[in-house]
């Protein structure tokens, strides 16, 4: 049984939460936040041992094994690094950091206590992303990629009448492109590596990206990948080879289907993903196996991309000239 203390209690948690128990092997030792009201929530819903309005309270008890943080992005380098000085494994809610250099340090302290840090990124660990990574070879030279994953955020309405959250808020690392873009960046970098050339054309409100179209040019081909938290549209994965074309008609979060169209029309559709209702199954799953077995050099190899995708994060942010500076 893997021992948790949860720091945060925003929407993302009881996600967190539902997905762990469907995994099962997790139990809910702790949680600690500054809402009383949606702690005692939390607490009882959940059946986790105690709340605490110190931070420092959960990620010092002895009985946790595991830290998840799930606080506003310019948080996330700091809760991280105390849980790793009190020699806890940390799930981290992407992104990871904003910068290379605190996701460098992060896994380098990692290293040093011999534990896990691990990123929370749904797609990685699917069957259908799998199953993607292989197909590519059957659509011969890739020409083009585009991923559109568009939402329109409840939270959008306030933050237009002034009332600013987390998610759209430039002093706690907000934005469309850390939100749902890192999915997108994710996708196409654990595929392909890192690009050539990067350039993020956002549309910024009040000092934040609501939305924006990132471009990596790989040289031979191109990425064009739009993420939107200030509009809808059809959710898409499309990648186009000069034989065929893999594509999904969900967010590259998701990853529920996958349809392997060739150039002659014939059509395959895949559904490889276990509980498909819950795209954080294979992840949390994933961990538990990593914490069980000891697996700190697979972890390592995570750890490798998560690096490559901030690498593109931050470059992506210094070409949109977005700045988190408060």
């Amino acid at each position: 049984m893997i021992n948790v203390g949860i720091i945060g209690a925003g929407f993302i948690v009881p996600v967190f939460i539902e997905a762990t128990k469907m995994v099962k092997g997790y139990h809910y030792r702790g949680i600690a936040a500054r809402n009383e009201e949606k702690l005692k929530e939390l607490k009882k819903k959940y059946k986790i041992d105690y709340y605490s309005l110190n931070n420092d309270e959960v990620l010092a008890d002895p009985e946790i094994d595991v830290i998840y943080v799930a606080v506003p992005n310019d948080l996330h380098y700091e809760i991280a690094k105390k849980a790793l000085l009190n020699n806890k494994h940390v799930i981290m809610e992407k992104p990871f950091t904003p910068t290379v250099r605190q996701t460098k340090e992060l896994i380098e302290l990692a290293k040093e206590k011999k534990k896990i840090i691990f990123d929370a990124v749904t797609l990685v660990h699917m069957p259908n992303y799998e199953y993607i990574r292989k197909s590519l070879k059957e659509l011969g030279e890739i020409k083009m990629i585009n991923l559109n994953f568009s939402q329109y955020s409840s939270r959008y309405d306030k933050f237009k009448k002034g009332i600013v959250l987390p998610a759209f808020d430039y002093k706690k690392a907000g934005g469309a492109l850390m939100d749902l873009g890192i999915y997108n960046i994710n996708f196409v970098v654990g595929l392909f590596g890192e690009p050539k050339k990067i350039e993020y054309f956002p549309n910024i409100y009040r000092k934040i990206d609501t939305s924006g179209v990132l471009v990596l040019d790989y040289g031979k081909f191109k990425a064009n990948l739009i993420a939107a938290k200030d509009c809808r549209a059809p959710l898409n994965i499309c990648i186009q080879g000069d034989l065929g074309y893999l594509r999904s008609d969900n967010a590259s979060s998701v990853i529920a289907n996958v349809k392997h169209v060739d150039n002659a029309g014939n059509t395959e559709e895949i559904a490889l993903n276990k509980h498909p209702e819950i795209p954080h199954y294979h992840e949390y799953r994933e961990f538990k196996r990593l914490v069980e077995k000891n697996d700190l050099k697979k972890a390592y190899e995570y750890n490798e991309l998560t690096i490559k995708t901030i690498k593109v994060l931050e470059k992506a942010l210094k070409s949109g000239k977005i700045s988190f500076k408060k």
